[in-house]
């Protein structure tokens, strides 16, 4: 499929098992190739309103593979970094710096956030598929389920706030985290825009802990969609049939943190 949509010779074609939720390869020295499950419009639409002085442009058309949107970039060389703490404050400061031009960037016709959480029903009410978490993860559940059901309501109450603020929204990047940026011999740049939606600026801001220009329960708004969704999707996960892999390992270890942080 890669060969025949962008007429390129894929030998030294290699998958990367990079990421979380998306498929990379790489094809020599020249190619990365991402497939991600986002809809084809909304995600080139996003991508063609990114600063190229922020993001990299794909390098051909977008693919729709099935339900998979595929997408070519020039391979970039550089410095990558891993989810968790900035590696400096100047990292942390360029990262603002990017998300602050995204959020300048002319309107397009990305995905509008519906603040929908996929799976909560799951949350709410597990039933456990079979496999070695599924029994760990439904009395994790049962023990914080007020916690939980508080928590969405409040989560449904701030969602009915700030659909009355339409106006503030803009481009967003939605996982601007030091693992998805990148320090390249043309400047730092923003990568995996696979979560790109029209929201609002505190979708990106809370997530570096900025204050600056933002309404505080909009920061709390999109702080608690990031936890609840991660207890949403790990319970979708052991609702499911699963056999004990290193995500699924990975998976339990984000539930029960999460959930007992709430």
């Amino acid at each position: 499929m890669i060969a025949e949509s962008w007429n390129l010779d894929v030998e030294g074609l290699d998958y990367l098992p990079v990421g979380f939720g998306s498929h990379h390869w790489k094809i020599g020295e020249t190619w990365f190739v991402t497939a991600d499950d986002k809809p084809h419009e909304a995600l080139a639409a996003a991508l063609s309103a990114v600063p190229p002085s922020v993001g990299v442009a794909p390098a051909a058309p977008l693919v729709t593979v099935g339900r998979w949107t595929l997408q070519l970039y020039p391979y970039l060389t550089g410095e990558s970094f891993a989810w968790g703490e900035f590696s400096s404050p100047e990292h942390r400061a360029e990262t603002l710096r990017m998300v602050r031009e995204v959020h300048r960037s002319p309107f397009c016709q990305a995905r509008l956030d519906t603040f929908r959480i996929h799976g909560r029903d799951a949350a709410l009410a597990f039933t456990p598929g079979r496999g070695p978490f599924g029994a760990r993860a439904a009395d994790l559940l049962a023990s914080r389920a007020e916690v939980l059901e508080t928590r969405f309501r409040r989560y449904d109450a701030l969602v009915r706030d700030a659909l009355n603020l339409r106006d503030r929204m803009v481009l967003t990047h939605g996982e601007p985290h030091p693992g998805n940026t990148m320090r390249t011999t043309e400047g730092w740049r923003l990568i995996d825009w696979d979560t790109a939606l029209i929201s609002h600026p505190e979708r990106d801001l809370w997530l570096l802990g900025e204050t600056e220009g933002a309404l505080p329960w909009l920061l709390d708004l999109y702080g608690l969609r990031w936890r609840l969704s991660d207890v949403a999707a790990e319970a979708g996960r052991f609702s499911r049939d699963h056999t004990g892999t290193e995500d699924d390992a990975f998976g339990w270890t984000i539930l029960r943190d999460t959930v007992n942080d709430l």
